[in-house]
């Protein structure tokens, strides 16, 4: 059953806009551990990062940056080793807001949705690692608490995954299909270019 997302239909969002807000999904040094994760799509992600932090420092300033601190013993996203920091391109600035979570979802044991209400935020923009996990567990929450969100799909990446039979899908393959499985029931997708260029 395809859902509408929000209580109106989408529209991409405009950094001027003090009912929007960028989050920034676990965009950390861990993701540049390749043993651990293996390929990763999208190469250019941190490039239209910065360009989607320029638009929104510019605009109404309404960031959020989501980090992740693992609780599983091996995963470089653990709490006090290098993994955990905030890569560069995207390290917050006075004023923004920091969201440390320890699961997938940005919302689950977090004061994230009070923030936003009480900020008045209604609509999202939402990019960052990864594609297929907590960027796409975040938003299918944020659009069942009635968020309006739209996904920056050239500002996301994700990894290959190998399924249970053995079989690998390439980590291109499988952000295609999760922005197709959120595009319209969650989410409505958009390009950095779509969203920089209302500003």
């Amino acid at each position: 059953m395809n859902r509408q997302v929000g209580q109106t239909k989408l529209r991409i969002c405009d950094a001027r806009d003090e009912g929007a807000a960028l989050m920034i999904i676990d965009v950390q040094q861990a993701i540049d551990d390749t043993r651990y994760w293996g390929e990763r799509n999208n190469p250019e992600m941190e490039a239209r990062l910065a360009d989607l932090l320029a638009c929104w420092r510019g605009g109404n300033g309404n960031i959020v940056h989501v980090r992740h601190f693992s609780r599983t013993p091996r995963s470089p996203y653990r709490s006090g080793q290098p993994g955990a920091d905030f890569k560069e391109c995207v390290m917050p600035r006075q004023g923004e807001r920091v969201v440390t979570k320890h699961v997938n979802s940005a919302f689950i044991g977090t004061d994230l949705e009070i923030w936003l209400r009480r900020h008045g935020v209604a609509r999202l923009v939402v990019a960052g690692v990864a594609t297929a996990h907590s960027v796409s567990t975040t938003v299918r929450h944020a659009a069942c608490l009635d968020f309006a969100v739209s996904v920056v799909e050239d500002a996301c990446a994700t990894f290959a995954v190998e399924d249970r039979h053995g079989q690998r899908w390439p980590a291109e393959e499988v952000q295609r299909l999760n922005l197709a499985l959120l595009d319209g029931e969650y989410a409505e997708i958009a390009s950095t270019l779509e969203v920089v260029r209302h500003y």
